[in-house]
């Protein structure tokens, strides 16, 4: 799916959700740096960009949500008000999302890091190698996360989430569709 959308941006070809369309641009956004992520590897500022990025935008599902897409109409402003009461700000993938966000902003420190590894057999000009890996990670207190786990668990909860607040509003007309 993650592809899929990714390929959407890439080609210009977005199909444009007519339920939550701030929300699911934002999700659309991090799955896509997530993809990108893991399929350059990057290191240092290219993978401080990515996870700011994808960090950022996992963040504003939230907000255009609650400040974008529930003005638009009574029943958006119903069902994710009701969404609001009922989800626990504490779940493991809201306190990821808003913990990250707060170490980069406010506090400007998010202790994350990718590393390059490799695996081979065989000596000097005989040596192959057999395995490239790429692992990224961040720090809870001492505990090690990894961080590119942690973020597609996130984007999972945005999109559970969404789908059943899009199973109780009407789709609605955005600006540039014909009537």
């Amino acid at each position: 799916m993650a592809r899929l959308a990714a390929s959407r941006v890439l080609g210009c070809m977005i199909k444009r959700n007519r339920k939550l369309p701030q929300s699911r641009y934002y999700l659309m956004a991090a799955q896509y740096g997530i993809e990108a992520l893991v399929s350059q590897r990057p290191m240092n500022e290219g993978f401080l960009f990515f996870s700011v990025g994808i960090l950022a935008s996992l963040r504003a599902v939230q907000h255009a949500l609650l400040n974008h897409d529930s003005t638009l109409s009574d029943q958006h402003k119903a069902a994710i008000e009701a969404w609001k009461k009922q989800t626990p700000i504490d779940s493991a993938e809201i306190t990821f999302i808003k913990t990250s966000r707060d170490l980069i902003l406010k506090a400007g420190s998010f202790q994350a890091y990718a590393t390059r590894s490799h695996g081979g057999i065989g000596e000097d000009a005989n040596y192959q190698i057999t395995h490239e890996g790429y692992d990224t990670a961040y720090y809870v207190g001492d505990k090690r996360r990894d961080l590119i786990e942690d973020m597609r668990a996130a984007v999972a909860w945005c999109d559970r989430e969404l789908t059943c607040i899009e199973a109780q509003v009407p789709a609605i007309n955005l600006p540039g569709d014909s009537q």
